[in-house]
């Protein structure tokens, strides 16, 4: 009887700060998949690992491109954190985000992912019967895209960069570790002017997140920013989307863009 459990988790560099959802450090979720089987037991046949790992990213990829969104490429850093943290789950039968007693950006640094954002799902398969490269993907894959933690990370439309493995030390306990990156080099900067004779508060909503910086007069913010960031004046109806680098002006008419800068932001309802 086979048996999958996954798990995600996801980090933000921010200078100084390591962020993660509201809900904490670690977002994890655990779903446990059963299906009948019949006949003696057999020794397991080992399918081809690496063989796994491209099907698990090219039906990554296919999700994404399902969902409009651009193919992850795979990074070389990023895929040996995976693969030492595959590895390490499967000598030592431990499992976790944080079951070497460290995070997934921690272990994505120690590797040498320079990073602005990572994050990570995780599962484990255990089966006496035979086992193949289709249904070992199938089972990683599609438990991560029916469920909403990990799904969330597979279509992240800011990552742009996965690193994937797979280990068994007996061919019948598999562990998957996908993890899914942004490099700070692809960190944007937002620069806030405050052009009023008042102080203003600005808000910030980027990935479930929300901040409020008070903006006096004449002040000058610049912010590094890793997600798509929405930006508002608090009581103002208007605000804009941005997602690479740009300036603004804070005016009594509300948020205008430097006219010398040409951006994809774009404005946002609210």
């Amino acid at each position: 009887m086979p048996t999958l459990a996954v798990r995600s988790s996801f980090h933000q560099w921010f200078p100084g700060r390591l962020f993660s959802t509201a809900a904490g450090m670690l977002l994890g979720a655990a779903i446990c998949l059963a299906t009948a089987s019949t006949g003696l037991a057999q020794s397991p046949a080992r399918p081809d690992l690496p063989e796994v790992v491209d099907a698990i990213i090219r039906q990554t990829n296919e999700f994404r491109q399902s969902k409009d969104l651009p193919p992850l490429e795979s990074e070389a850093s990023l895929t040996q954190a995976a693969e030492r943290f595959a590895q390490f789950m499967a000598e030592t039968d431990q499992y976790g985000h944080r079951a070497d007693d460290r995070t997934p950006a921690q272990r994505a640094e120690a590797a040498g992912y320079d990073y602005c954002v990572v994050r990570e799902n995780i599962a484990y398969r255990t089966n006496t019967g035979e086992v193949s490269v289709d249904s070992l993907t199938e089972v990683f894959v599609q438990g991560w895209i029916d469920s909403p933690p990990h799904r969330k990370n597979m279509l992240a439309d800011y990552s742009t960069h996965t690193g994937v493995a797979v280990a068994s030390e007996d061919g019948t306990t598999f562990y998957a570790v996908q993890l899914f990156g942004r490099p700070k080099s692809a960190a944007f900067r937002v620069k806030l002017m405050n052009q009023t004779g008042q102080t203003q508060t600005v808000r910030f909503r980027a990935d479930d997140q929300q901040d409020e910086v008070e903006l006096r007069p004449r002040m000058i913010l610049t912010l590094s920013r890793c997600f798509p960031t929405e930006i508002s004046i608090v009581d103002r109806e208007a605000s804009v989307r941005v997602n690479q680098s740009a300036t603004y002006h804070v005016t009594d008419q509300g948020l205008e863009q430097a006219e010398s800068e040409a951006t994809e932001s774009s404005p946002v309802k609210q």
